[in-house]
Parts: C-alpha cells; sequence; structure tokens
C-alpha cells in the first residue's frame, strides 16, 4: 500500500456495515488479547473525495474489490476505520481519514510491502482516483494504548459513533509515567457510578517519529475519546468536569492540550 498508493475511506457512515455480511476465508488478525490493557500501531491516512465520488461509486465500485485484494494478499489487517470531520473548516486539507489498526509495526510495514508490490493493487488504485484519493505520503503513525474496551459500559455500536482527538504536550518536568498515573485516576473515576453515561472508550496515541508526515510538527501524545453520539460525548464531558475535577486537574497539571477535532467516526468491514 505505500508509496504511490492511494486507499480508501468510506465517507458517509451509513455505508459501512454494508458488506459485514460477506464471508471470507481469511480470518485476518485479532488485536493482541482480550485482556486490557492492550498497545497495538495505528495509521490514519488523509483523503479527499475525488470528481466522481458517491455513496453508490464507493459501495459497489471501491469497497467490494478493496475487500477481494485484502483477502488475496493476506493482509494482517485488524480493523480499518473511517473519520470526517463534524464541522468542516476551510482551513482542513482532507475531507476525512482512513484508519488503519495493526498488531505491530512490523506487520504494518509488511502489509504495505506487499500491497505495493501487488499488481491488482496498484490498478485498483489508479482505477479509483477519481472516487477517493488517499494520501499515503502523509500517514500519521503511532503507538497505540487502549486501556478498557469501548464495551465496559455497554454494547459499542461501531457502524456509527462520535470521536475526538486532542494534541497534548507534556509540561516542563513531566512525561509519560505521570500520564499512566493520571490514567489510573481517571480510571477510577470511570468506575464509579456517575461515570456511566453509555458506551465509551479512549485511546492515547504517542507519534511514531519514523513515520510522520514531513514538516508536521509532533505531539507528544494525542488523546481520543469515543462516545455513541455527539450529544452522549458533550453530556459525558460535563459529568467529569462536574464530578472528577481533580482528575481533570491532574491531567492539567501535567499536560497542555489544543482544543479537540470532532469526528464522525464508523467501522470500515473488512469482509
Amino acid at each position: 500500500m505505500k508509496k504511490n498508493i492511494r486507499t480508501v475511506l468510506i465517507i458517509l457512515i451509513t455505508l459501512f456495515v454494508a458488506a459485514c455480511s460477506k464471508e471470507s476465508s481469511n480470518p485476518y488478525s485479532v488485536l493482541g488479547s482480550e485482556e486490557y490493557p492492550q498497545k497495538f500501531y495505528m495509521e490514519y491516512v488523509p483523503c479527499t473525495q475525488g470528481p466522481d465520488y458517491s455513496n453508490e461509486a464507493f459501495n459497489s465500485v471501491m469497497l467490494p474489490t478493496w475487500q477481494v485484494l485484502l483477502e488475496e494478499t493476506s493482509s494482517p489487517l485488524v480493523s480499518a476505520w473511517g473519520l470526517i470531520h463534524e464541522d468542516p473548516k476551510e482551513t482542513d486539507t482532507e475531507d476525512g481519514f482512513w484508519q488503519l489498526v495493526w498488531n505491530s509495526k512490523a506487520d504494518a510495514a509488511s502489509a504495505w510491502e506487499t500491497w505495493t508490490g501487488y499488481d491488482k493493487a496498484n490498478e485498483w488504485t489508479e482505477k479509483n482516483l477519481n472516487i477517493l484519493n488517499c494520501n499515503t505520503e502523509s500517514v500519521y503513525s503511532f503507538d497505540a494504548y487502549a486501556r478498557r474496551s469501548v464495551d465496559s459500559f455497554g454494547e459499542f455500536d461501531t457502524s456509527n459513533f462520535s470521536s475526538d482527538y486532542q494534541a497534548c504536550n507534556y509540561n516542563e518536568g513531566y512525561g509519560p509515567q505521570d500520564l499512566r498515573a493520571a490514567i489510573e485516576k481517571f480510571e477510577d473515576y470511570l468506575n464509579t457510578p456517575d461515570a456511566n453515561n453509555g458506551p465509551y472508550g479512549y485511546i492515547v496515541l504517542a507519534p511514531d517519529p519514523d513515520n510522520y508526515p514531513e514538516g508536521q510538527e509532533k505531539p507528544d501524545f494525542f488523546w481520543g475519546n469515543f462516545n455513541q453520539t455527539t450529544e452522549q460525548r458533550d453530556t459525558g464531558f460535563e459529568q467529569y468536569l462536574s464530578n472528577a475535577k481533580n482528575v481533570d486537574d491532574e491531567f492539567k497539571k501535567i499536560s497542555t492540550c489544543e482544543v479537540p477535532e470532532n469526528y464522525v467516526s464508523g467501522e470500515i468491514p473488512l469482509t
């Protein structure tokens, strides 16, 4: 997949489940184990709609062939996700991101190498540039850390949900060990009745200095939240500020974060 290859983002979340029922002999990978916390490798590929983009074009032309190509290349991909800006701004250089989840950086590198050497994948890419164009020359890559399952507060519908990400830098004198300690306090809060506002999850992303867009400033980490709806996100944040001010103060003591970027998100089926 890597050099000169542009792959796929489902821009309309309602299409994400369209092919879920298709069976495949390829089981793909599973993420680590069922135990938490989990560590994995994640990539975000910026994508823009081409002049011929439409729901039907993506769903009937791009997605089915991409799924077949994943199987033919024995991809170790764990899962794929689509993100589109909830409130697009004129300054946005992309319509959204195609997110890839791998068990390791080595798995990702191997998969990209196989994809770029596969003629049918290259042909598929060139054929569909007018529908969707994803810039694999500017991939944002991370070591990712998940402390708990998104189903810990009830079943999480991955076909359509709200995600938000904010870039953070450690304040002077603080570092990863302090963040881990703050996360444990956050976990204590999440285990109280006051925190149960519906399905919720979060991740911490550490930029990979070897695989990050050239010229882009790398924060120390990104914090990502996953809520089922925007309403749940807003209510949950209000509850957090009201019931866990000490935890919020701890995070603010160790790091300074930018305003979150909000996205409409959903899973892209591999089969």
